[in-house]
């Protein structure tokens, strides 16, 4: 389904490196990060269910939704507040949705995808990207477009998985940097 962005640092409070003044992160920004991402998707949600509830059934099913999380939605790195917060409201919403849309012959499940090769990505130097690559403990590189793309098809062929998340993530744990 939906959504990705908003994963700059974000900390919730810091003090100046020159003065030591302590400045707050800016609500409005963290306010703006989850209206993308967790507002965002939900709005997908619901316009998506409302389509899929005027389908016939098939084997009494009307369709599946396969959102996108984030490994920073467990994991969330220093900087990560409102991405992580974000993300992990992503996860906690799949289960009520799922039950929420079950009458109706609608599944809904979450994607939480670790380090992938993604067009954001391509701003990161190669140094960069192979370093990345290789905190993945196996196998010791970013995920691919057509691995996500695997898991998505195999969780809307398993008609019995539904309310779930999967990480997708080769092993990894992030680190608190």
């Amino acid at each position: 389904m939906c959504c990705a962005g908003g994963g700059n640092a974000i900390a919730t409070a810091r003090r100046d490196k020159t003065s030591g003044e302590i400045r707050f992160f800016p609500s409005d920004q963290f306010e703006w990060v989850l209206r993308l991402n967790t507002v965002g998707t939900f709005r997908c949600i619901t316009r998506s269910a409302a389509g899929m509830m005027t389908l016939e059934p098939i084997d009494a099913e009307r369709g599946v939704m396969v959102n996108t999380a984030s490994a920073a939605a467990t994991d969330g790195q220093m900087g990560q507040a409102a991405y992580a917060a974000a993300k992990a409201a992503i996860v906690g919403m799949t289960l009520p949705i799922a039950r929420d849309l079950s009458r109706e012959g609608i599944r809904v499940v979450t994607i939480q995808p670790g380090i992938f090769d993604t067009p954001a990505m391509s701003r990161a130097t190669p140094q960069m990207l192979q370093a990345l690559g290789a905190m993945v403990p196996f196998p010791p590189r970013l995920g691919n477009s057509a691995e996500y793309a695997s898991l998505a098809l195999e969780m809307i062929r398993n008609g019995y998985l539904n309310g779930e998340t999967v990480r997708l993530d080769g092993a990894i744990r992030m680190q608190p940097r």
